[in-house]
């Protein structure tokens, strides 16, 4: 019997838009072998999703079509089945885990009801209950019982991908498709999932198809990797092989993109331009616009597959005869060469005075209401008493889990939350005693990116009207209408967008355009600090290397201050000239960026750091962290993290630690580096 699990030989699916027939997945070929996990990496738009919904047979129609090629698992050839054969097998011969667990999950019908469901099609309904109790229980839910009867609503983001899971998991499949399984979750729940799918592929012996646009947790996670572009596949290769030497110019600039220490000071390398629309594919290499390397050839001809060491193999014309790398093909890997990242613009030295911004003792506090006359029975300590400061120029970063409090924080500075207690000085000035009104005169000095580019732009309203909503609010409104007009494009042109855009609207642009677009906004105002809350974690690594260049440029510029929120310690290693790292409302550890990525002190940096999915060797022991944050409305007595903490002892549990010095700016609260309070004392 073969163990080959997935043959996909060939396969088309197109779409049937306005513009034409979109070629989503143009002759993609690959094969899976039993217990084997393989990955499929690359940019938004190249036909990542669409391959894994084409294998399923989840495309949908009448729009999408398959248009050729075979998709064999095991035996059986999917395309030429029935929707209702199909149905019989997917969950039991192949399931898949989609990206959004929040919108796969069905918001009225309990966690239970949704993974009993799937066993029952499947033939086993009288141990349906017992089978999703038992799965949740080895997807690591502390509560099975509670958790069946629980609404996806009142779960975890880490807990939903669980539940995600145990569904796809419930009838034992032989291949499972995880779609960006992890993508937008923090590091240590980023962990936790992936280790869980790897002990239940090893347990259950199943094959897993990875998609997904994270090259560490490729390098950690699979066994060989396809690189997809413009529908195609551009490379194909071994995790090892491909690590150490890339072949294809654009499997190459996607390494050179990622964020790393070693390229902090320097501008990283972009892709310039964006993947070509799939109803507008180029005659030649579809990557010859955007390729440093393109031939006169690349851009009139298709290119050959040409193949190197054992299944290795890349789709290009420099390596056809007589081309520049002629004498690679047939010869093994040799190490990756990266190119140094190229000199930044002259930076505005941060001011040696007054902080710009300052925070003493902020706390912001929800109250937690029940009953008819809505009496506040709690509170939920979403910040609990942070203060620091950040000088103009400068970036001060935080990290930590989701949960911890990281965007109250930042909404709380600018008052998009109301803080509880505290103050919050923007250049010397009080600004948490301010009125609505003398608040809002305030406003053009302190701006916010938001997270999500889709979402946080108005979809009925044009570019220009999106970046001039907000002129007009802070005043701006009482310019002539051709020096407002002036200011606009004048933005637009300072993150990268070209002034035609400006009648257009959210839906016509990528998701990186979108995310320039919200700066421009921002930046409309003049504003001198910036809270940037996760303004790369949806965004590929080449769009997410644009945006860190822009950022970074603009404060160069400008002399900008900014307050980055993130999961992601590539980037804060990058970008941030001093990091804080918050737990449950607090910060536990403070410092600059080499003082806390070089020598973590607290056990709760240590994990985070050991979490992290690095394209390379380097790094520390993984140290597990259990279970999930605690709920702020009752964090638990004396340090917040000793219940998940391996180094935890008997003071931890009794009063919050003080904070313990190390030199220079570096500090953290933990009771590993001072002396344990009297036994008598209470918890603060």
């Amino acid at each position: 019997m073969s163990d080959i699990v997935l043959h996909v030989g060939g396969l088309r699916t197109y779409f049937r838009t306005p513009h034409g027939i979109a070629k989503a997945v143009d002759g993609v070929s690959f094969s899976i072998r039993q217990g084997e996990t393989f990955a499929i990496v690359g940019e938004s738009g190249c036909g990542k999703s669409v391959t894994a919904l084409s294998i399923m047979g989840l495309v949908p129609h009448p729009a999408g079509f398959h248009a050729g090629g075979s998709v064999h698992i095991g035996e059986t050839e999917m395309t030429a089945l029935s929707e209702s054969k199909k149905r019989k097998l997917r969950g039991r011969e192949v399931a898949m885990v989609f990206q959004d667990p929040m919108t796969s999950l069905n918001a009225v019908y309990t966690v239970g009801f949704q993974i009993v469901e799937a066993i029952r099609r499947h033939g086993r309904a009288s141990e349906a209950d017992r089978l999703a109790a038992e799965m949740l229980d080895r997807v690591g839910i502390p509560d099975p019982s509670a958790c069946l009867r629980s609404y996806p609503h009142q779960l975890s983001g880490g807990m939903k991908q669980r539940v995600m899971i145990a569904m796809a998991l419930s009838c034992r499949p032989r291949l499972l498709i995880a779609d960006e399984p992890t993508t937008a979750l923090d590091v240590t729940v980023q962990a936790q999932i992936l280790d869980l799918i790897r002990d239940l592929q090893r347990d259950i012996g199943m094959s897993v198809l990875l998609i997904t646009h994270d090259l560490g947790v490729v390098r950690e996670n699979s066994d060989r990797i396809a690189v997809m572009y413009a529908g195609q596949i551009v490379e194909n290769a071994s995790t090892a092989g491909l690590f150490a030497s890339p072949r294809h110019p654009y499997t190459e600039a996607l390494f050179r993109s990622l964020p790393s220490r070693q390229q902090r000071g320097g501008d990283l390398e972009t892709i310039e331009g964006m993947v070509p629309l799939a109803t507008l594919y180029p005659t030649g290499c579809r990557f010859a616009d955007r390729c440093d390397d393109a031939l006169p050839v690349c851009r009139e001809t298709p290119p050959e597959r040409f193949s190197f060491e054992a299944g290795h193999d890349a789709l290009c014309h420099l390596y056809a005869p007589g081309a520049p790398r002629e004498d690679h093909v047939g010869v093994p890997a040799k190490p990756m060469s990266v190119r140094p990242a190229t000199a930044p613009a002259v930076p505005v030295q941060p001011s040696g005075g007054n902080a710009l911004v300052e925070v003493r003792d902020l706390r912001t506090h929800f109250p937690i209401r029940k009953g008819v006359l809505r009496r506040t029975v709690g509170y939920v300590r979403a910040v609990d008493g942070v203060s620091f400061s950040i000088p103009r120029g400068r970036t001060l970063a935080v990290v930590g889990e989701s949960g911890c409090g990281k965007t109250t924080l930042g909404k709380s500075l600018l008052r998009l939350a109301e803080p509880t207690s505290g103050q919050v000085l923007f250049g010397g000035a009080e600004i948490t005693g301010l009125s609505r009104s003398d608040l809002s005169r305030r406003r053009s000095g302190f701006q916010m990116v938001f997270q999500d580019p889709y979402s946080s732009l108005d979809p009925r309203m044009m570019v220009r009207e999106t970046i001039e909503e907000g002129m007009v609010a802070q005043g701006y409104g009482k310019l002539p209408a051709s020096e407002r007009d002036d200011r606009i494009r004048h933005v637009l042109q300072l993150v990268g967008l070209d002034a035609s855009m400006l009648e257009r609207y959210p839906h016509e642009f990528s998701g990186g355009q979108r995310q320039r677009i919200g700066i421009a906004r921002a930046l409309a105002v003049e504003p001198r600090f910036i809270v940037c809350d996760e303004p790369t974690s949806s965004l590929d690594v080449s769009v997410q290397a644009q945006i860190l260049n822009l950022l970074k440029d603009l404060q160069s510029q400008l002399g900008l201050s900014y307050l980055f929120i993130t999961h992601n310690l590539s980037v804060v290693e990058y970008l941030a000239d001093e990091v804080a790292v918050m737990y449950l409302g607090r910060f536990v550890e403070r410092g600059t960026t080499e003082e806390v990525f070089d020598d973590p002190k607290h056990p709760y940096t240590k994990a985070l750091l050991s979490a992290v999915p690095k394209i390379d060797d380097r790094g520390v022991a993984r140290i597990r962290l259990e279970g999930d944050v605690p709920s702020p409305a009752r964090p638990p007595a004396g340090c917040h993290f000793h219940p998940r903490c391996g180094d935890a002892f008997e003071p931890c549990s009794g009063v919050y630690p003080p904070e313990a010095t190390f030199g220079g700016s570096h500090a953290c609260r933990c009771f590993l580096y001072i002396e344990p309070p009297p036994r008598d004392e209470e918890t603060p």
